[in-house]
This record gives structure tokens, sequence and C-alpha cells, in this order.
């Protein structure tokens, strides 16, 4: 379960007719574990409101800034690199969550103008950075200069639209005379990677740009006070190529395996008793990879028991299966389109079937007025059979507000909580949960219920795409 950043915002007074401040950007989009950094929020209205800020790692401190629309960040030293959550919030509502990332490296904010290679310095190039920047207006081009050495593997990865920006970008890797020499465009959802061994020490040139999103028929390149990226830029040393041979798993098992050439595939071999009921998955969006995978079962022979391709409409595949007697069956996993590189990384999972539920709710953030009720709808799947009873449940609700439980039925679907405010409640703004709670003889299972990060026309996930904070904010009694 988790823990829930910040507390309760208690909010004295009422302002009429009023409407939460919009939040459409935050730059730079992050900072380096155990650093403190300022941003520049923007969205409509902020000027005339003091919003607060949350973020869903508590370990990482918003305070307001002396200056309007910005923000003091302190990120903990033991908060992991990846990405959170963070809102404006003012006593009339709250924003939308926005994306924000921690990186172990170095942050280093663009220095414009850089446009072209002569605006940029080579004697600054460096590597195992994060580089900030925004596209500031239409044909904005982006160059940073890094340094490269000679048969280490440079990995140089830009997130854009995976922190909700309105861009389609692209990047290349130039030599020193403006020569390209790799590129990268919409390697995993809009969002370019590119991977580069260079022959030579020396500076490398790295050019970001954008295109429109939504797609437009002008192909030439976009940008706005919101296109707001980060550019990771790291290097290590080359992998060795694994060996073709089977492996064995020993299930369960978690592994983690690439698919790093065309018409490749990664065969593993197991053992199964029959009647053995197993669980496979191969999740590679979810590791950010590039594989559009499959999986299937064989038997010794080489037959093909059971395969599987996309699930549930996503791009990663997974599987029930039952052995059908006592043997040795291979597990193969390949790219629907029989393509590969060092991107086409997956993790693959193979354990006995276990019932598992989910549940999604049907917004971001609700409001109730104090004296009064608001519905909170939710859609419960499950997978298998539970024992005994499952419920729905509201936790961490502010003082004077509560909800009763309810059935969700054993197989699932919608079900509704009601949420009512005393009439005496007082004002608040603040996160709180909804669990699904199993019962069986001497187990309780509970799984949070979450909701899908808004955004407009997805073509691809987020860094984060769904969210277990949903929100709450209590309004006074009107007269």
């Amino acid at each position: 379960m988790r823990v829930f950043a910040g507390g309760v915002t208690l909010l004295l007074g009422a302002v009429a007719n009023a409407a939460p401040p919009g939040f459409e950007g935050v730059f730079p989009a992050g900072g380096q574990t155990g650093r403190r950094v300022e941003v520049k929020v923007s969205g409509k209205d902020l000027e005339k409101t003091s919003p607060q800020a949350w973020v869903s790692e508590p370990r990482i401190a918003a305070l307001a800034g002396e200056k309007p629309k910005t923000f003091f960040l302190g990120i903990g030293p033991e908060v992991a690199a990846g990405p959170y959550l963070m809102r404006l919030h003012t006593r009339d509502g709250v924003t939308p969550p926005r994306i924000i990332e921690v990186g172990k490296f170095e942050e280093v904010p663009e220095k414009e103008s850089n446009d072209a290679l002569a605006d940029v310095q080579a004697a600054g190039a460096r590597m195992n950075v994060t580089f900030n920047g925004v596209l500031e207006k239409s044909g904005d081009v982006d160059t940073f200069a890094i340094r490269a050495q000679k048969g280490r593997v440079i990995t140089l990865e830009l997130h854009g639209y995976a922190l909700g920006s309105p861009m389609d970008p692209a990047m290349r890797l130039l030599d020193a005379h403006g020569v390209e020499v790799a590129a990268g465009h919409d390697t995993h959802n809009l969002d370019p990677r590119i991977q580069h061994v260079p022959s030579a020490d020396g500076a490398l040139f790295v050019q970001v740009f954008a295109f429109a999103h939504p797609p437009a028929a002008d192909v030439a390149f976009k940008g706005s006070a919101n296109h707001i990226y980060r550019l990771i830029a790291s290097d290590g040393p080359a992998k060795t190529a694994p060996a073709d041979e089977p492996e064995a798993l020993v299930i369960p098992t978690t592994i983690k395996g690439c698919i790093a050439k065309p018409n490749e595939e990664d065969a593993f071999i197991f053992t199964a008793k029959k009647g053995d009921d197993l669980q496979i998955s191969a999740c590679s969006r979810e590791v950010r990879g590039t594989l559009d995978a499959t999986l299937r079962v064989e038997d010794a022979g080489g037959k093909v028991l059971q395969q599987a391709d996309d699930e549930n409409g996503g791009l990663d595949p997974a599987l029930r299966w039952k052995a059908p007697k006592d043997g040795t069956f291979k597990l193969v996993v390949a790219d629907r389109f029989r393509q590969g590189s060092a991107d086409h990384g997956y993790e693959l999972s193979a354990r006995p079937f276990a019932p598992s539920l989910k549940a999604s709710l049907d917004t971001h953030a609700y409001r109730v007025e104090a004296g009064k009720s608001v519905e909170v709808k939710l859609g419960v799947k499950v997978d298998g059979k539970f024992e005994g009873k499952i419920q729905a449940r509201a936790t961490r609700l502010p003082a004077g507000v509560t909800a009763e439980p309810v059935e969700v039925p054993a197989k699932g679907g919608e079900v509704k909580l009601t949420l009512k405010a005393a009439a005496e409640a007082a004002e608040s703004q603040a996160p709180f949960a909804v669990e699904i709670v199993t019962s069986a003889p001497d187990v309780v299972q509970i799984e949070l219920a979450s909701y899908t990060i808004p955004f407009t026309e997805p073509r691809g996930d987020l860094l984060i795409t769904s969210d277990t904070h949903p929100w709450l904010g209590v309004a006074a009694k009107k007269p």
C-alpha cells in the first residue's frame, strides 16, 4: 500500500463562483536526487491565485518560491530516480496531475542560442548528464554537445511526450562536421531514443526538434512554452551477446531479456506437471522497450500448445496455460514484426496462476459540499475466483467525510461509493484512497483503485499512465 505525500490542507473562508487554476507545464520538469531545484509552472489564472503544490512522493518537498509561479522542489537523497506526479491546488479545486522526473545525473539547463553547431562549444561537451530544454517557438532546434569515448555505448533518451508535453519530438546525433551518424523518432510512444557506438574519442552533437501533436498536415518544426523535455545522455561498456542456447527457467521467475536483432527469438525451457496452472506475460511497454512481443508455449517436439499477442487492447501479451502432462516445455518470446535492436527489451514473468483484480476510477478528482454527498464510480475486473467477499471502501478521508463500504460482485462490474460530508465538515483539499478488499480464511488482500492520467489524444503511454491518489475537495456549505 502506498504512503500519501503531505496532509490535508484546511482552507478558511470562501470564494464564490471561482475555478481551480490551470496547470499546463513545469520547467525544468524535475531534478537530481538529493538536490533542490527551482521550477516555474505555467497555466491559466496562476497569476490570480496562490496555489499550493502536492507531490506524490512525500520525500519531495514543494514550497512556493518568492517569484510568482515558482516552486522549490527539495528532493531527498533517498528518493529513487524515476517519475512522480505534481498537482497544484487552491481552495477552489485541484489541477490534473503533471509528471516530474527525478534523475541520478547532474541536471544541465539549455543555454540559448543553441540552434546550430556553431552556437555550441565542443569544449563544454559532457556525458552522464540530464539536459533540460524547451522548444519555445515554431522552427526551434536545440543543440547539445556530448563527450564520446571510443567503444563506449552512448544512450540518448528523450522524455517529452512521456512527460505529457504536447509534442512529437525527434533527435539526431551529428559528428564535429555536422554529418548525421544516428537518428531517433517514435522509438517508444512518440519519444526518440538513440544508441550509438563511437569509433573515436571527441565531441558529438545532439539536436532536438519536434513536430505537432496532435498531428497536423504541416510537417514544420513546432514549439511553444509547453514543449518541455528532458534529455538523458549516458554511456557505458558494450554488452556481450547472449548465448543462443535456450535458458532454463525455474518457476516462479521474473527475468529481463532483449530481442537484439531482426528475426531473433528468445527460448526458455521449463518443466511442469500435469495440471500446473501458470500465468505468463512478456512486458515491454512497462520497461519502455519497443518490442511488440508475442508469446508461445511449445512441447518438447516443437508443437505450439498456446500462443498470445496483444492483451486487453495493449501491446504486451499474457496467457494462462495449464500443462497437459508431465514434461519439459519451451516458452518463446519474439517480435510480432520480426524486428530487433538494443531497444527491444522485455520483462518475462512466469508463475502459478493466482486470482487478481483491477479497479478503475471514473476521474482523477472529486468535490463535495459540506452537508452533501458525491458518488465515486469504479469498474472492477476480476480474473479468477476469490473465496469470500469483495468490498470497495474509501480510506484516508478528511475529518467530517464518511463512506459506507459496498460489496463488489464476485465476477466484477461497476460499483458506486457515496462520500458524505457532514454539515460541519471543514474546507479541505487532499488525496484519499479507494481500496478493494478481498477476504478468505486467514487471508486479506488489498488493492488500490486507480485513475488514468488525463491526456489529450494518447498515442502511447506516458512515464506514469495511472495513479492511486484520487483527490477530494471539500467546499463550505453555501449560505
